[in-house]
């Protein structure tokens, strides 16, 4: 997967990936992290998830960083939001209040994009990503996030033989690998959900395991 073939995806609507509904895992785990009204929440890939709307709602400063201006724009138009448009070199920026989406790749953002940002919540990113980039990414988010800054994460792993991502199966001896010599990394939650949704089955799947990890400060 290529950034061309998500805004492909966007195109065709194609989105599978997708969740209408708030993540209960978000609703439930981010007061692991000791959290304030005004404290900044960066949402990496964003795209138009009720997350952002959530977490807006608990009075955060949201920073969401998104490719597909198609998928900003149906985030705004679907929460009947108004914002402002500012363009500049790496972004176009979307506004609504405490609600400010980033159109852009992820890899061109730097530690002043997000300033004094409290907590990372990645539902769904690490796991959009093929191995090779999957070490980037964390080396890039590393470094572009303070020594402060909480990691909220949320994985899927599978037998990768049997079926092709995304997303892509990430284990936690990988989530070690990438980020154990920076965080204290806590399990909160390993559950099997195979049979939640008749689609992994039917994609061949034996075993489909959601862990939601804590990643805080040495």
């Amino acid at each position: 997967m290529q950034e061309k073939d998500w805004l492909i995806r966007w195109q065709k609507n194609q989105i599978g990936f997708h969740d209408a509904e708030v993540n209960s895992h978000l609703k439930k785990y981010i007061s692991a992290s000791d959290l304030k009204p005004g404290d900044t929440i960066f949402l990496p890939l964003c795209g138009k998830s009720a997350d952002i709307t959530w977490l807006a709602e608990q009075d955060f400063q949201v920073i969401g960083v998104e490719l597909s201006a198609i998928a900003i724009e149906s985030y705004f138009s679907e929460q009947g939001l108004s914002f402002d448009r500012v363009e500049s070199g790496r972004f176009i920026t979307r506004s609504s209040r405490n609600i400010h989406l980033l159109e852009g790749s992820f890899f061109d953002l730097r530690h002043q994009d997000l300033g004094d940002c409290s907590l990372v919540y990645d539902r769904a990113s690490l796991i959009a990503f093929d191995e090779p980039t999957r070490t980037r990414y964390a080396q890039w988010m590393r470094s572009i996030i303070g020594n402060d800054t909480d990691i909220l994460l949320v994985t899927l792993d599978y037998n990768q033989s049997e079926m092709n991502g995304p997303p892509f199966a990430v284990s936690t001896h990988e989530i070690m690998r990438h980020f154990e010599s920076a965080f204290q990394i806590d399990i909160i939650r390993q559950t099997e959900i195979v049979d939640e949704s008749p689609r992994w089955r039917s994609k061949g799947l034996s075993s489909l395991v959601e862990s939601v990890y804590q990643l805080g400060e040495k």
